[in-house]
C-alpha cells in the first residue's frame, strides 16, 4: 500500500506540470466533508489545464464552507463534534476529479489496512460533489467501489438514479422533472418545431432524450424536435461550427434547447455570435453566468429574448450577507479559502472600474462592488448544496442518538464506518432550504421546482446590458395539479408582442390538410373530392353528409343537384307543349259536344259519358303537370291517390260503355251474364261500387303508411327525389291490393270490349234493332 501512496504521489507532482496549481480548502474537524467543485473552467486546447475563473463553482464551494460552519455553530446539531472540510478545484476535468476522490478518501483505507495512519489530513466520511453529472458518473463508481457515499446539489443526470450509483445522492432533482418543463412550455407557447442540442455527456444526452421521450410520450405528439445534435467533449469546435451552421440553414427551427453548462455553453454561444445566428430562442437548461466575456458585449443579441429554467431561488440561510461581510472586511478571514484573493481581485477590478468613470468612491463604492461580486457568485444550486452538507449532518446525527460517538474520555469517534453512512442518509428526513428533504431507493428525490427565466436587454449607466427576470414558475410536488405558472409575460422582439412561430411549415390553408412526410415536417395535400377543410392547418379533411359534396376549393359542403325534370327545362318544356295541345284538344271536343249536344250522334254515344272522360283526360294532364314539380310528401299523398282514383274513373266509365253496347245488342258478356237493359241507375250504382270499393283500399293505405317522398343519392353526382309508395309491410301490401284491383278492371274492360267485337254493321235488323241504336 504504501507503494501505491508513492506512485500518486508522483502522478500529483507530475500533474502539477499539465494542470495549474491545485486550488482547495482544508479545515480540521472531527469528522471531514470532502468537497469536489470547480472553481475554475476548463482552459482551451490546454490538455485539462485550468483557466477561467468560475464564479458560480466558488459560490457553490463557499456554500459548502458556510453550511459546515454554521452546523458548527448549531449546538442542536451534532452537539460536541466539529466538522471540517477538505474542497478541491478540479476544474472541469474528469481525470483530475477522479484523481482527487481517490486522494481524499485513500487515506481512510490505508489507515484501515496499516493502522498507522502517518498523513496529517484525516479520511473524509462523505463526499460533497462534484458539479456536473459528467464527473459524477465517474466518481459513482469509485464511491461504488469503495463502499463510501457522496451527496451532490447539483448533478441531475436521470442515468445517476439507479441502482448501479446507489451510494451518490443528489439533493438537486434529475432532469426528467426538467424535460417536463421545457415541454410545457413548448406546448404553453404552440411550437412545434424545434431543435435540440445538448453535450455529449451523461448530462447533455440523458437530458436531451428526455425531452424526446417527453414529446413522444404527449398526446398527438404536440411538438416535434426535429433537429438533435451533441457536442463532443473532445475536438469540440470544428462540432460546434458545424451545429451552428446547420441551425443557420434552418430557418423554420426559431427554438432551440440547449443542453450544455459552464466552458461548452460559453464556447456554443462565442461561435452563435461569430455566425450571427439571431433571431432565434433559446430555451437553456441551466442557469448562465451574464458576467462571462461573452455576454458582456455581445450576448444580449444573442440570448435576448430567450427562456432559461434554473432551480427555484430559496433562502441561502444568510450565504450572501457573509460573503459580502468577508469581501469588504480586508482582514483575513481563519476560514477563507485561497482562491478567495481572486474573489477580492474581481472586487479590486470593479473598484477601479468605478473610480475611472467617477460614478462612486470610498467605501460605500467597496461595498457597491462587493454586492455585484456577490451576485456574480451565488447561483441557484447553493441552497442545494447547503442541504447536501446538512442532510450529511442529519446523518451524522441520527447515528449520535442511535450510538455513543464518544469514547470513555468524552472525546468523539473519528473512525465512523462508511457503511453506515449509506444506511444513514436513507433515514435523512428534515427541512432543509429547498423543502422536505428526503431520498429514494436511488438517492434521488421526488419532486422539483424551477424558476422561469427571461433573459431581457436592460439599459445601464454604462450600455445596455442583459438581465435575467424571472417571470414564472414550474412546480411538481404532488400537490398542484397546474405546475406552470407565470407571474408576468415574456417580452418578445416581435412588433405585435407575440412569441415566433416555430413550425415545418405555414399553415395549411382551407381546402388542404397536412400530410405528414417526416415525424416533423408535413405537406400540405388538396382535400379529396367529397371531403372538405374550412380550418387553416387542420390535419383532417371532414366528410361532407350524405346529400352533398365539396366545391371546388374544398373549403365547404353544397347541395347536390336534384335531376328531377322541371317544367323549366327544355325536357320539361317540351312535356309543357304537348300537354297544352292535350288540354286544347280536351277543350275543343267539349265545344264540339256541347254544340251538338242533342244531335243523334252524339245522344247515341252517351254524352254524360263522354263528358266525364273528357274530364278524367283533363285531370290526367294535370297530374303530368304536378309531377314536374319536385316532390314532397303532401305532393306524394295526394298524387297517388289522384291517379288511382283518376285510372278507375276511365275504366268504369269506359267498361259502362262496354255493357252498353253489349245490352243494346243483345250480347252476352259471358254465355251465365246476358244483360237486356242498363238503366241510368244501374250504371251510377257501378260507377260508385267500383270507386267504394277502391277507397276501400286507399284509405287504410294512406292512413296506415302513406306514400313519401324519397331521396335516391348518387354520391358526388346527384339527387333524384321519387314518391315512395310504401315504408313497411302493410303500405306495401295494400299497395299491392290497389295496384291489383286497378289492374283486374282493366282486365275485365279489355276482356269485355274483346266479347263485343263482333256487333254486326247492318243496323238495318228490324225495328226493334233500330229502336235499341237510337236508344244507344
Amino acid at each position: 500500500m504504501g507503494h501505491i501512496n508513492n506512485s500518486y504521489r508522483d502522478v500529483a507532482i507530475l500533474s502539477l506540470w499539465f494542470f495549474s496549481v491545485v486550488q482547495s480548502a482544508y479545515k480540521d474537524g472531527d469528522v471531514i466533508l470532502g468537497g469536489l467543485f470547480n472553481i475554475h473552467q476548463l482552459q482551451e486546447n490546454s490538455n485539462g489545464q485550468c483557466g477561467e475563473l468560475d464564479t458560480k463553482g466558488i459560490g457553490r464551494a463557499q456554500a459548502m464552507i458556510f453550511a459546515i460552519e454554521s452546523i458548527n455553530n448549531d449546538s442542536n446539531l451534532l452537539p460536541n463534534i466539529t466538522l471540517g472540510y477538505d474542497i478541491r478545484d478540479y476544474c472541469e476535468n474528469t481525470t483530475k476529479a477522479t484523481q482527487m476522490t481517490y486522494e481524499l478518501i485513500k487515506n481512510k483505507f490505508c489507515a484501515s489496512i496499516t493502522r498507522n495512519n502517518t498523513n496529517n489530513t484525516k479520511p473524509i466520511v462523505v463526499l460533497i460533489g462534484p458539479f456536473e453529472s459528467r464527473t459524477a458518473l465517474v466518481i459513482g463508481g469509485i464511491l461504488q467501489m469503495l463502499n463510501v457515499s457522496g451527496v451532490s446539489g447539483t448533478t441531475t443526470s436521470p442515468e445517476l438514479g439507479s441502482y448501479n450509483y446507489k451510494h451518490l445522492y443528489r439533493t438537486a432533482p434529475p432532469d426528467t422533472f426538467l424535460a417536463k418543463a421545457v415541454a410545457d412550455i413548448i406546448d404553453h407557447f404552440k411550437w412545434t418545431y424545434v431543435a435540440a442540442v445538448g453535450l455529449d455527456d451523461s448530462y447533455g444526452r440523458n437530458g436531451v432524450w428526455s425531452l424526446v421521450k417527453e414529446a413522444a410520450a404527449r398526446k398527438g405528439g404536440s411538438f416535434c424536435i426535429a433537429m438533435t445534435e451533441f457536442i463532443p467533449l473532445e475536438n469540440q469546435f470544428p462540432s460546434i461550427r458545424d451545429i451552428v451552421t446547420s441551425l443557420l440553414r434552418q430557418e423554420n427551427i426559431r427554438v432551440i434547447i440547449l443542453w450544455t453548462y459552464g466552458s461548452y455553453q460559453m464556447n456554443f454561444f462565442r461561435e452563435v455570435n461569430r455566425q450571427n445566428l439571431t433571431g432565434r430562442v433559446w430555451i437553456l437548461s441551466t442557469e448562465v453566468s451574464l458576467t462571462s466575456k461573452v455576454f458582456l458585449h455581445t450576448g444580449f443579441f444573442t440570448i435576448n429574448e430567450s427562456i432559461g429554467f434554473q432551480p427555484h431561488s430559496f433562502y441561502d440561510a444568510g450565504l450572501k450577507e457573509h460573503m459580502i461581510e468577508l469581501l469588504t472586511n480586508n482582514t483575513h478571514n481563519h476560514y477563507a479559502p485561497e482562491w478567495w484573493s481572486e474573489v477580492r481581485a474581481l472586487t479590486l477590478n470593479c473598484s477601479v472600474a468605478n473610480m475611472q468613470n467617477n460614478i462612486q468612491h470610498g467605501n460605500d463604492q467597496n461595498e457597491l462592488c462587493s454586492q455585484a461580486v456577490v451576485r456574480d457568485l451565488y447561483g441557484p444550486y447553493i441552497p442545494y448544496v447547503i442541504d447536501a452538507v446538512y442532510s450529511v449532518a442529519h446523518a451524522l446525527d441520527v447515528l449520535a442518538k442511535d450510538t455513543n460517538m464518544t469514547d470513555n474520555h468524552c472525546r468523539p469517534k473519528t473512525n465512523i464506518n462508511s457503511c453506515d453512512m449509506q444506511r444513514l442518509l436513507s433515514r435523512v428526513n428534515f427541512v432543509g432550504l429547498t423543502g422536505n428533504v428526503t431520498f429514494n431507493e436511488f438517492g434521488d428525490r421526488g419532486s422539483a421546482i424551477y424558476d422561469i427565466v427571461n433573459f431581457q436587454q436592460g439599459q445601464e449607466t454604462d450600455g445596455k446590458r442583459l438581465k435575467q427576470v424571472v417571470i414564472g414558475k414550474w412546480e411538481e410536488n404532488g400537490k398542484n395539479s397546474k405546475m406552470l405558472r407565470f407571474y408576468s409575460d415574456m417580452h418578445w422582439n416581435s412588433t405585435n408582442g407575440t412569441p415566433p412561430k416555430s413550425e415545418c411549415l405555414d399553415q395549411c390553408s382551407a381546402g388542404t390538410r397536412k400530410s405528414t412526410t417526416s415525424p416533423c415536417c408535413w405537406q400540405c395535400v388538396p382535400c379529396p373530392g367529397g371531403t372538405i377543410n374550412s380550418i387553416p392547418g387542420s390535419e383532417n379533411c371532414i366528410e361532407c353528409p350524405k346529400g352533398k359534396r365539396s366545391n371546388e376549393a374544398r373549403t365547404e359542403c353544397v347541395d347536390l343537384p336534384i335531376i328531377n325534370m322541371k317544367y323549366s327545362s327544355s325536357g320539361g318544356m317540351v312535356i309543357l307543349v304537348f300537354i297544352a295541345f292535350g288540354i286544347v284538344g280536351a277543350l275543343f271536343s267539349f265545344a264540339v259536344l256541347c254544340r251538338y249536344w242533342n244531335t243523334p250522334i252524339v245522344r247515341a254515344s252517351n254524352r254524360e259519358l263522354s263528358l266525364a272522360l273528357l274530364v278524367i283526360i283533363l285531370s290526367l294532364l294535370s297530374l303530368t303537370v304536378v309531377n314536374l314539380f319536385e316532390p314532397t310528401d303532401t305532393t306524394c299523398k295526394v298524387v297517388y291517390p289522384w291517379r288511382y282514383i283518376t285510372y278507375n274513373l276511365c275504366l268504369s266509365l269506359l267498361l259502362i260503355k262496354v255493357l252498353r253496347i253489349s245490352s243494346a245488342f243483345h250480347i252476352p258478356i259471358t254465355p251465365y251474364c246476358t244483360i237486356n237493359s242498363l238503366t241510368s241507375r244501374m250504371q251510377a250504382v257501378i260507377v260508385i261500387t267500383l270507386q267504394v270499393l277502391l277507397l276501400l283500399l286507399l284509405l287504410p293505405w294512406l292512413l296506415l303508411d302513406p306514400p313519401v317522398s324519397m331521396k335516391h343519392i348518387v354520391t358526388e353526382h346527384y339527387i333524384f327525389v321519387e314518391c315512395k309508395a310504401y315504408n313497411f309491410l302493410a303500405g306495401k301490401s295494400l299497395f299491392m291490393l290497389t295496384f291489383s284491383y286497378v289492374f283486374l278492371q282493366m282486365l275485365l274492360c279489355a276482356f269485355s270490349c274483346f266479347k263485343i267485337r263482333n256487333i254486326p254493321e247492318n243496323l238495318d235488323c228490324g225495328k226493334e234493332s233500330k229502336q235499341s241504336t237510337l236508344e244507344l
